[in-house]
């Protein structure tokens, strides 16, 4: 594994004495433009991670934007004509966030099909009986089953964030909080303050029905409030409806962080020895923690346990060859035993993305 000097627990005021993780993310995100060229990238929701991934290294170190752009502009054709490409789920539109995120860093750009068609899906996608947006709807493989996923929270939260950052319309906003609050009263456990991966409407159940809380599942909830958060500051009235749920939600995970500085899979069961902690969605915990640290939203303990994590990333999860190593395939909502069993790969293109995101978002 990559072998630097990291520091275990770096206080608030001594950030600058952490070695700098930018050049790697940078490393990491350039093979990864090798493995997964524009021209052949799939327009779905991992490619959506590893996209934002880029994104935020081009905040810290531009460079990266005509990629996206790119894989952008060779998509906005399906949207045109008489039968133009309409999204079916949460996960298949989340690629529109990167036609949001393109046009917010060049303007000029003319992507409004792809996010007008973000707009059409959020306005007729079918709604719990509390008023969430569910996760599929007509036309995708399974049809209206009256299921949410709190996977959604990233897939359209992060869309509507930078909607509302290039238009300036507060409509955009008021859905995402909207959102946010119907998915916690289905999904939230009221005494864990962790989310369960699914409510079934129909049935009027959560998935799991049992206390089992999925890493990943936690870890989109928590990065799209961080950049909610950052994004309106603390003088927005929704600072006030949000961040006290971020606040405890962020605790919860906090004390579940595993003695290697990553997450278990499972969050809350550590004693077993099968429960892996697992690569993406720690990167994504650690990333939500750094920025909501960073906004205001936490304090200095929540900093110290990202940077633990980036620790751990850099030395166990990313081989000397800049392999990320021990990402969980993509999960639907199951038992503890199912989520045990979701196969860990090597160079899953979503958990190259979420790592890019944290080397390059707590770099000094």
């Amino acid at each position: 594994m990559i072998s630097l000097l990291l520091a275990c627990t770096a206080p608030d005021d001594t950030a600058e004495a952490r070695p700098e993780t930018l050049t790697l993310a940078a490393e990491v995100a350039e093979r990864g433009k090798q493995i997964w060229p524009v021209e052949n990238l799939p327009f779905d929701w991992m490619q959506t991670v590893w996209a934002f991934g880029l994104h935020r290294l081009e905040a810290r170190q531009p460079g990266q934007h005509d990629y996206y752009a790119a894989w952008m502009e060779q998509e906005v054709s399906r949207f045109e004509g008489e039968d133009p490409k309409r999204f079916v789920s949460s996960d298949s539109m989340s690629p529109a966030t990167m036609a949001s995120v393109a046009m917010v860093e060049d303007p000029q750009l003319q992507l409004t099909l792809i996010t007008d068609a973000g707009h059409l899906y959020l306005s007729q996608a079918p709604r719990t009986e509390n008023g969430a947006i569910q996760h599929w709807a007509e036309g995708s493989p399974f049809g209206d089953n009256g299921q949410v996923w709190v996977d959604s929270q990233f897939m359209f939260g992060m869309f509507l964030l930078s909607e509302h950052r290039r238009t300036g319309e507060r409509e955009h906003l008021e859905l995402w909080v909207e959102q946010y609050v119907l998915f916690s009263e289905l999904c939230r456990d009221p005494q864990e303050q962790l989310y369960r991966h699914a409510w079934d409407d129909a049935d009027k159940v959560n998935i799991p029905s049992e206390p089992v809380f999925w890493n990943r599942g936690n870890s989109w909830v928590l990065v799209a409030a961080a950049e909610m958060l950052r994004l309106v500051g603390p003088e927005d009235p929704a600072w006030e409806q949000i961040q006290p749920l971020f606040a405890e939600h962020a605790l919860a995970v906090l004390q579940l962080q595993a003695t290697d500085g990553l997450w278990h899979t499972v969050l809350n069961r550590p004693q077993d020895p099968d429960n892996y902690t697992e690569t993406s969605g720690s990167a994504l915990i650690a990333y939500a923690f750094y920025v909501g640290h960073r906004s205001g939203a936490l304090d200095g303990q929540y900093q110290d346990a990202a940077y633990r994590a980036v620790d751990a990333l850099v030395e166990d999860r990313i081989d000397e060859d800049l392999t990320v190593e021990g990402t969980s395939f993509g999960t639907n909502p199951g038992d503890y035993d199912y989520y045990l069993e979701v196969v860990q790969l090597d160079d899953i293109i979503l958990g190259v993305g979420s790592v890019v995101m944290v080397l390059a978002e707590t770099s000094p």
